[in-house]
């Protein structure tokens, strides 16, 4: 095996390792992408290293700085495993990271069981998680009518304020709620060219007021809600199937979500919508320091 330091030009052979970790541990698509990966191994203030044996590259692991974090990510090839080659890496890279400023924080799109216990024996603490659904659009859609009274409309350029309302309504009471300005909500929700307007649909009532939303991007749902007065009403069923519906009349295969582990509610709704759990993501803080 050799250790070398990964550079831009290696980012193609990060992303084989990384859809070959995926076909194992399950991933978000999107997070095997050269631009996700790319923003993550090559750029100012990234240092990335990896491990290669006869060529192939069987581990990378990168230390970057976001927020105000220096942030550690890593990979193992799955047949690769068991053999001390991931301690080596995540040692090798918290040493990296405790040279700079700032917290430090471990990031990984699937974690497994194994993962787990080497990062709490290196006195991490998981500070977040949330299980990434996927759904086959070419299976049947359950029943899922609007209330009465509801009108639905499409994202468009006038009602993006509304939007807004609806979605700050709807989340405001979740634990973790962030607290954005609409003007950084709207930009994280539609700021992507995945984006998808024809998707993301928001709920209305006679006197025009919001009372849910689901917004959406190429394969991916990306929020669904409704404000406390209408839940338990089948208002967020029935605006997700409208939106699935429409991604699979446009040639969609699959569809996929985040769900936050302490979001049961959201996560019940998902599985009787015939999603299914493919992968978990999640963070890790540094609680001490343990040599």
């Amino acid at each position: 095996m050799e250790w070398a330091e990964l550079s831009v030009a290696d980012v193609p052979a990060v992303v084989d390792l990384a859809v070959r970790c995926a076909a194992v541990d399950g991933a978000l698509s999107a997070t095997t992408s050269p631009g996700f990966l790319g923003r993550r191994y090559a750029g100012e203030g990234v240092t990335a290293v990896g491990v290669f044996h006869d060529g192939l590259l069987i581990a990378s692991g990168s230390v970057r700085e976001t927020g105000g974090s220096t942030v550690v990510t890593g990979q193992v090839d799955p047949h690769r495993r068991g053999r001390g080659l991931g301690t080596a890496l995540l040692d090798r890279l918290l040493e990296t990271a405790r040279r700079r400023a700032g917290g430090l924080r471990v990031e990984t799109e699937s974690l497994t069981p194994a993962a787990d216990v080497l990062f709490t024996s290196r006195g991490l603490r998981r500070t977040f998680a949330e299980d990434v659904m996927r759904r086959d659009l070419r299976a049947p859609f359950p029943e899922a009518a609007f209330p009465a009274g509801v009108e639905v409309e499409e994202w468009n350029d006038t009602n993006r304020a509304d939007f807004f309302e609806a979605y700050a309504s709807s989340f405001a009471d979740r634990p973790g709620f962030p607290g954005w300005s609409r003007d950084h909500w709207t930009d994280w929700t539609a700021g992507d060219d995945d984006f998808r307007p024809p998707y993301s649909l928001l709920a209305r009532s006679a006197d025009g007021s919001a009372l849910g939303f689901v917004t959406c991007a190429r394969d991916f749902l990306i929020q669904v809600g409704a404000v406390p007065s209408w839940r338990h009403r089948g208002l967020g069923r029935a605006l997700a199937v409208t939106a699935l519906t429409r991604m699979r009349d446009a040639g969609e295969p699959e569809v996929f979500l985040d769900v936050n582990l302490n979001n049961p509610a959201s996560a019940t709704l998902f599985r009787g919508l015939g999603f299914t759990p493919v992968a978990r993501r999640a963070r890790y803080e540094l609680l001490r320091d343990v040599g």
